[in-house]
């Protein structure tokens, strides 16, 4: 074993003596000084092989040798199936957070659905009713399930506890107090057995609960990042976003509204419960739905609600609109802001095809 230089330098010379690009056929002296050139390189091999390049060969092959038995080690193969397992699961999180719709002109070329009105500008009205809601769920990804949703409307409140068909995390367990046994089919918060229903069961519950009301605007924290996508992808799993979109007129996220509306040197963060303190005065249990949900109404109420205007109402099918954008702000044809208007009013990339369409026809 040693070093390929000299096999490098030897093929250089030769190339040198006779460029492929020139013709040295007919050199009766091309052949002798081929052979004197080989005879040079097998000095040079002989006199550089020495006991130096030796020893580092030697030092190489066991090192080789090493590895080797290492590698056919119990705790070697176990530790490269567990970095595997590692792997998938770090893959199949971002996938499941991301979606398919984060591909390459997924949106792009997906067949324009039969759209025939492009929607306009929610408006907030003083008749307007307001449904605040929170979600529990078995952990961050946007495709969780669903443990816990609370709601309340005016004196009207509305609980279910979920069965997860899924584990729930351990960080998710330890801020929601929630754990579930899939083998005796119980749930338990903090310890206290609780009743339970299915997922699309507590669905139902919550449209017609929502029904109580004139398609009311429903109000929460985050949810323009988190709850909306998770309930919009548990509704359409169970084909019920239709039937949900037809009862609520839009949604508004309270933690922008905060940002905009309380300056950042009044308030230590925007979480829900920091904004309780420090402007309510009081604390409650925080990360439970029912209590998030309750705490929110009176913070609204008091701080937020007057300062509401009508570019903080989203349409329910912003998440969907918004993703579909994605391509053409990889190409950098759009901004993300323009994007997020438009989304924020329900137009989809669809809608820009179909007023393209228009255009072009007359």
């Amino acid at each position: 074993m040693g070093s390929t230089q000299g096999n490098e330098n030897f093929n250089q010379i030769v190339a040198s003596k006779a460029p492929k690009s020139r013709f040295y056929g007919g050199s009766s002296s091309l052949s002798n000084r081929f052979i004197c050139l080989s005879i040079r390189r097998m000095k040079a091999i002989h006199a550089v092989k020495g006991q130096h390049t030796l020893s580092i060969g030697k030092k190489m092959d066991k090192k080789l040798k090493r590895e080797r038995e290492r590698q056919n080690t119990k705790e070697y193969k176990r530790r490269r199936i567990q970095l595997k397992k590692q792997k998938k699961k770090s893959e199949f999180r971002s996938k499941v957070k991301e979606g398919t719709t984060y591909e390459n002109n997924a949106e792009v070329n997906e067949p324009m659905p039969d759209i025939q009105e492009i929607p306009s500008p929610s408006t907030i009205n003083d008749s307007d009713n307001f449904v605040f809601f929170d979600l529990e769920t078995t952990g961050l990804s946007r495709n969780s399930d669903i443990t816990q949703i609370a709601a309340a409307c005016g004196s009207n409140t509305f609980q279910r506890y979920v069965i997860p068909r899924t584990e729930i995390t351990q960080e998710a367990s330890a801020i929601t107090g929630i754990t579930f046994s899939h083998s005796t089919n119980k749930m338990y918060v903090n310890g206290t057995l609780v009743e339970t229903c299915s997922v699309e069961q507590s669905l139902l519950d919550f449209i017609d609960f929502l029904k109580l009301n004139d398609r009311p605007i429903l109000v929460g924290h985050n949810i323009a990042n988190f709850d909306m996508l998770v309930l919009e992808n548990r509704l359409k799993e169970f084909h019920l976003f239709s039937t949900f979109s037809a009862c609520a007129k839009g949604f508004i996220d309270t933690l922008k509204v905060s940002k905009r509306v309380i300056p950042k040197h009044e308030v230590e963060n925007y979480k829900q419960q920091t904004l309780v303190k420090e402007i309510l005065q009081s604390t409650y249990s925080a990360h439970n739905a029912k209590e998030d949900v309750l705490s929110l109404k009176k913070l609204f109420e008091v701080k937020l609600q007057e300062k509401c205007i009508n570019e903080d109402l989203y349409n329910l099918n912003y998440n969907h609109a918004k993703i579909s954008f994605k391509p053409l702000i990889d190409r950098k044809i759009i901004n993300a802001l323009i994007c997020s208007k438009l989304a924020r009013s329900g137009v989809h990339l669809c809608h820009l095809k179909i007023a393209n369409a228009r255009d072009e026809n007359g």
